[in-house]
């Protein structure tokens, strides 16, 4: 299970490398660390996974895959 904290920006550049199906999900990156964007429903964003890319495309991964799986199950 994800923590999930509000997200603030420590870098004028923030990188998106990744998107989930619906845009869920983003794997970004600011100022060397990488970590999962999702929006909070407040017009802003939380964040989770932070560290090294490896620990955050897994986490991304995780989510995304997850996701898709719940989404398909309500069709």
């Amino acid at each position: 299970m994800c923590e999930w904290t509000r997200f603030t920006p420590r870098s004028v550049r923030l990188r998106v490398h990744a998107t989930s199906c619906c845009g869920a999900y983003e794997l970004a990156s600011e100022g060397g660390q990488y970590f999962v964007l999702r929006p909070d429903g407040a017009g802003g964003q939380e964040e989770t996974g932070r560290g090294l890319y490896a620990y955050a495309a897994r986490v991304w991964a995780d989510l995304a895959a997850n996701h898709q799986r719940s989404w398909k199950a309500e069709l």
